[in-house]
C-alpha cells in the first residue's frame, strides 16, 4: 500500500534550492521526497479547494526555477483528480481566527495561518498521514505539541534544525 503524506510547501522550496540555510543533505532529502511522490511511491494528500496546490505553484513559479519541486507542482495541477497522484479531502475554513480550519484542534489554531491547511488535511484524511516539514522553526519547536494532538510530523532536514533554540 502506498503511504499517504502531507507535504509543507517549504519542502518543495528547499528541493528547488530556494532556502540558503539548507545544507546539501537537506536539499537532497527534499528532492528525494518529491521524486518518491512523482514515482507513485507516496500519495500526496491535498485539500479539495486547491489551496495547497495553489500555494505550491505561487511559491515555486515566482522564483522561476525548474527542478523536481516545480515539476511535481505542475503534475499536481494537471492531474489533481488522478487518484494515483493525490487524494483530495474537504477541509472547512473558519472565519475566526482567519486562516484556521475546523479540523485543526482548537489549541493549535494559533499555528501559522499559512500552515494550518496542512494540519487540516492531515486530520481530515482517514489514513492519518505523516506531515513533512522542511526548515520551519514553528513546526520544529511545536513538534511535541503537534504529536500530542495526534500529528505525525517528519523532518527531512532534522540535522539542520538541531541548533534552533525553541
Amino acid at each position: 500500500m502506498t503511504p499517504a503524506i502531507v507535504l509543507d510547501t517549504n519542502v518543495l522550496a528547499i528541493s528547488e534550492g530556494l532556502n540558503e540555510n539548507a545544507s546539501e543533505e537537506c536539499v537532497d532529502a527534499c528532492r528525494r521526497l518529491a521524486i518518491r511522490i512523482q514515482e507513485g511511491k507516496a500519495l500526496l494528500i491535498v485539500d479539495d479547494a486547491d489551496e495547497i496546490i495553489v500555494e505550491y505553484l505561487r511559491v515555486l513559479q515566482a522564483k522561476k526555477t525548474s527542478g523536481v519541486g516545480v515539476k511535481l507542482a505542475r503534475i499536481l495541477r494537471q492531474r489533481k483528480y488522478s487518484p494515483d497522484v493525490c487524494r483530495r479531502v474537504p477541509i472547512t475554513a473558519l472565519d475566526d481566527p482567519p486562516g484556521s480550519y475546523s479540523e485543526v484542534p482548537e489549541a493549535l489554531r494559533d499555528f501559522d495561518n499559512d500552515d494550518q491547511k496542512f494540519l487540516a488535511v492531515a486530520k481530515a484524511d482517514s489514513a492519518s498521514p505523516q506531515i513533512y516539514a522542511g526548515l520551519d522553526e514553528e513546526w520544529w519547536c511545536r513538534s511535541a505539541e503537534l504529536a500530542a494532538a495526534g500529528f505525525d510530523i517528519q523532518f527531512p532536514c532534522s540535522e539542520d534544525l538541531l541548533d534552533i533554540e525553541c
